[in-house]
């Protein structure tokens, strides 16, 4: 608790801690342990200083008391005042004459006018959190009738500057994260308090927020959520069935939660262990994947750009981006589309996780190299991914040369084989490891070249022909 976004509660612990706090955080821990009698005993300290259980729990009354919880339940409609209305007018409307109706419709005018006015601060602070999703919405907010003094029923319509359309009107998505934004909006105004006794940061749990989203908008509504509470410091806990919604920014901020099974009945929730090189479990339990097959994706789960380029590795990625330094009048991809390594051919076989990273982008195009082309072409085609419009092999034709490095210019060919023929010579040999760590080599060389030079437009036709695929492909 902080002295100054949870006075409130900061100074009512305060007043029963057994030692003068000093420290702007009093950290509470209350913990309450239940037998199989019915019986419980609630203990608890105040910055790691015991407190009896009467303390604790005067602390526990005034901590469910304050209000500081706020939850959202994706699967059922919240705050339904705010969100009815239309009948009551309509039912009484009939008994009224015509000029009674019409000086009814004027106050209602200047009435609704008044209550746009008030609201103005909160329409602009849902527009701000609406303006972070893709779709550009507006809020509009009018009222719906009576409500008490501080809290006042008002109908939301969201508009795309061209028509307004009453929340409930749109799809269950839309309206679910809408609600979810308000009640983050709520939970904002809580922490905003001008006076000390009243001001608390409230916890926001939602729960299942991505229902009724499409993965990819699921993505992006997920990392909105996690922009917003680092953004806002605001603690926000989600418990969802879907792998799109999961922390991919800090996979430790992920809990997998298993229910234990005792000869066929459903027995404590236990927390799996998520730590370390274990990040990835609450990813594969939803996906219905083995974990170890999410090494090669590892990077790929910090890029939150909309629209990326799947490359096979690190020596692709590093082409990419020297040619759209030196190059910039052959690089035609757009400056918004980021250059992803996705660790290799064979990651493109695994359709179950291939199909989870691409839902959550936007646009995708993949590059694999040419000689890999039979094994990976039916993987992609599976998927629904169409060849040169989702996906396509990079290199020539030829043997040797079907693969990034066989786009590099002749000259560089030449020096890089004449200068490590030694090498070269160990690309034939018939221990697999050794033919690996040549090929890793010659690349290695064939890339410091290139970086090393300068050449000209005809000299790098094979990238520019490459570039302009890719460039089309996403404009």
């Amino acid at each position: 608790m902080n002295k100054d976004e949870d006075s409130e509660l900061y100074f009512f612990v305060d007043k029963f801690s057994p030692v003068k706090i000093t420290e702007n955080d009093a950290i509470v821990k209350l913990t309450q342990i239940y037998n199989k009698e019915g019986h419980s005993n609630l203990t608890g300290s105040i910055n790691s200083i015991d407190i009896d259980g009467q303390t604790a729990s005067e602390i526990l009354k005034k901590l469910r008391n304050s209000g500081n919880l706020i939850v959202h339940n994706s699967t059922q409609s919240q705050r339904e005042i705010f969100y009815s209305g239309g009948a009551f007018p309509e039912v009484l409307e009939t008994n009224f004459s015509l000029d009674d109706r019409r000086k009814i419709n004027e106050a209602q005018t200047r009435f609704q006018n008044t209550v746009k006015r008030a609201a103005k601060q909160h329409k602009e602070e849902l527009d701000k959190l609406l303006g972070r999703l893709n779709e550009k919405l507006q809020v509009e907010l009018s009222s719906i009738g009576d409500g008490p003094s501080s809290k006042f029923p008002l109908e939301v319509k969201l508009t795309d500057k061209r028509v307004d359309v009453s929340l409930k009107s749109w799809g269950a998505g839309t309206q679910n994260r809408t609600r979810i934004l308000i009640s983050v909006l709520e939970a904002i105004r809580m922490r905003s308090a001008v006076s000390a006794e009243h001001r608390t940061t409230p916890v926001f749990i939602v729960e299942e927020p991505e229902s009724f989203l499409h993965p990819s908008a699921q993505a992006e509504f997920g990392q909105i959520l996690n922009d917003i509470a680092k953004e806002l410091d605001l603690q926000i806990i989600a418990t969802t069935h879907s792998p799109y919604m999961l922390n991919q920014n800090d996979p430790s901020a992920n809990y997998l939660l298993e229910r234990k099974q005792f000869r066929g009945s459903p027995k404590e929730t236990t927390i799996v262990p998520t730590g370390g090189s274990d990040w990835m479990l609450p990813f594969a339990e939803n996906l219905g994947i083995v974990p170890k097959e999410f090494a090669s994706w590892s990077k790929l789960f910090g890029t939150h750009a909309g629209r990326v380029v799947l490359v096979e590795g690190e020596i692709d990625k590093e082409y990419f981006d020297h040619i759209a330094k030196k190059y910039p009048g052959i690089y035609s991809i757009p400056s918004d589309v980021e250059i992803v390594p996705y660790g290799g051919k064979d990651s493109l076989k695994n359709t179950s996780i291939l199909q989870f990273m691409i839902n959550k982008f936007i646009r995708v195009f993949i590059t694999f190299d040419l000689d890999a082309a039979n094994e990976v072409t039916r993987a992609l085609e599976r998927i629904g991914l169409s060849s040169e419009s989702d996906f396509c092999g990079v290199g020539v034709q030829t043997p040797g040369s079907d693969c990034i490095e066989g786009l590099v210019p002749s000259s560089i060919k030449k020096k890089v084989f004449s200068d490590h023929y030694e090498t070269v010579a160990l690309l034939g040999s018939q221990d697999a490891n050794i033919r690996r760590s040549a090929k890793s080599k010659i690349k290695s060389e064939f890339l410091t070249e290139f970086k090393r030079g300068s050449f000209d437009i005809k000299e790098l036709a094979g990238f520019k022909a490459l570039m302009n695929k890719i460039g089309r492909a996403f404009t």
